[in-house]
């Protein structure tokens, strides 16, 4: 078997462990493979482009020798830490070794495709549509599975951009275009749904500040707000089976995030829950009470006080070292240093939307990266951003950075 092939082989079987589980140290552990494996000399843009995260990772580990930490909790972030990190240029140094981004595309839409059938099968089997709320379709299939987003986007624009399309038998794309768009339904996911919007406008260039981008982001705007103005307008009940359930969720969406929640009512939990992003990230901003912890916040090992005791994946637990909102917690892990530079980061990988392109290649690989950058600034107020444990773009974003280098 020819080197080529292993390298295929083995990027599939990447793709497989990032999507199939969802535990930090194995992605740690795997990205480290991955750049013992494949390391190569680290070029000057490449450095460039995880500069930003550098200096996070080094604001948090400066700050961790302020204050006492216990030895696993420090690890444990430090590891949060560094993962995005390792991720980009794994993702790098394995598209190095592809060198072909067709071959790229094709693998990762083969793999995603498996988890999609694997997805169907399991709901088709075990849910009964007729009384099953959504809740209950997602604890089957799960909640959410974001490459899919990303898979969708380059089947529709492989309609557009002929060096998108890698499944060349029609009868196929279609077929595995249906699964992805049955599969990408039934997640019910709230980020799955903006982000596809996002990467819609991106694939086509429509994230740049322009009449036309201003046009289309005016639209989907318009949109939203006409959507939010029917669901403010009728009652819908949390509990209810089918759709009723979903549209709760998508209305409480934005009072989940912002509204900031102090006292607790011991008899109304359920108001907790439908602003538990909200809560988690008032009391880490609460908890930034001095004028060094507040420029570099307080480092790798800190944990955030909920002040009560949650059952939070079959576990009580008062004292938690993550959060969703992605932006309060590098604030809390490092100040607001290191909050500037991770906006540094997004808006330098967004930015890519205007960077002259010398062939149409170049220019969808641009979009693409820009589209990975609003995402990104989109899901750090929702699931931590680039730091979720299941966080698969950074590794995306760095295979695409060497192959608008080397296209």
């Amino acid at each position: 078997m020819n080197s080529i092939k292993l390298n295929n082989i083995f990027l599939g079987l990447t793709f497989f462990i990032l999507i199939q589980f969802s535990v930090i140290e194995i992605h740690f552990g795997l990205h480290f493979l991955i750049l013992i494996m494949f390391y190569t000399k680290v070029s000057k843009k490449l450095f460039q482009s995880i500069l930003f995260l550098i200096i996070i990772f080094s604001i948090g580990l400066f700050s961790s020798f302020l204050q006492k930490k216990t030895l696993y909790d420090f690890t444990k972030d430090l590891v949060y830490f560094l993962t995005p990190i390792l991720s980009f240029v794994s993702g790098y140094f394995i598209a190095k070794r592809i060198e072909k981004l067709s071959l790229f595309l094709k693998v990762i839409i083969y793999v995603t495709t498996l988890f999609s059938i694997v997805h169907l099968f399991l709901i088709f089997s075990q849910i009964n549509f007729a009384d099953s709320t959504i809740s209950d379709i997602r604890k089957v299939g799960g909640i959410s599975n974001i490459i899919e987003v990303f898979v969708l986007i380059i089947l529709i624009g492989s309609y557009k951009y002929e060096f998108l399309d890698v499944v060349r038998n029609k009868l196929l794309k279609k077929l595995i275009l249906v699964i992805f768009l049955s599969s990408f339904t039934l997640y019910f996911s709230r980020t799955m749904f903006v982000s596809m919007l996002i990467f819609l406008l991106a694939i086509y260039g429509h994230l740049k500040i322009t009449s036309k981008g201003i046009k289309y982001i005016v639209i989907i705007l318009l949109f939203f707000t006409l959507f939010y103005t029917y669901l403010f307008s009728v009652k819908l009940d949390r509990g209810k089976p089918g759709l009723e359930s979903f549209l709760y969720k998508m209305k409480i969406a934005p009072s989940e995030i912002f509204t900031p929640i102090r006292k607790i009512d011991p008899n109304n939990y359920a108001y907790l829950w439908d602003h538990w992003r909200a809560y988690e990230a008032t009391v880490a901003i609460d908890q930034i009470n001095t004028l060094p912890t507040f420029f570099i916040g307080k480092g790798y090992g800190a944990l955030i006080d909920l002040k009560i005791k949650v059952n939070l994946g079959g576990t009580e637990m008062r004292y938690i070292p993550s959060i969703h909102n992605g932006y309060i917690f590098v604030f809390f892990k490092t100040g607001v240093l290191g909050l500037v530079f991770y906006f540094l980061f997004l808006i330098n990988i967004y930015l890519s939307a205007y960077y002259k392109a010398s062939s149409k290649k170049i220019m969808v690989i641009n979009y693409l990266i820009a589209g990975i950058g609003v995402h990104f600034l989109f899901t750090s107020l929702i699931i931590n951003g680039i730091y979720n444990i299941e966080e698969i773009f950074v590794f995306i974003l760095g295979s695409l950075f060497f192959f608008r280098m080397n296209a």
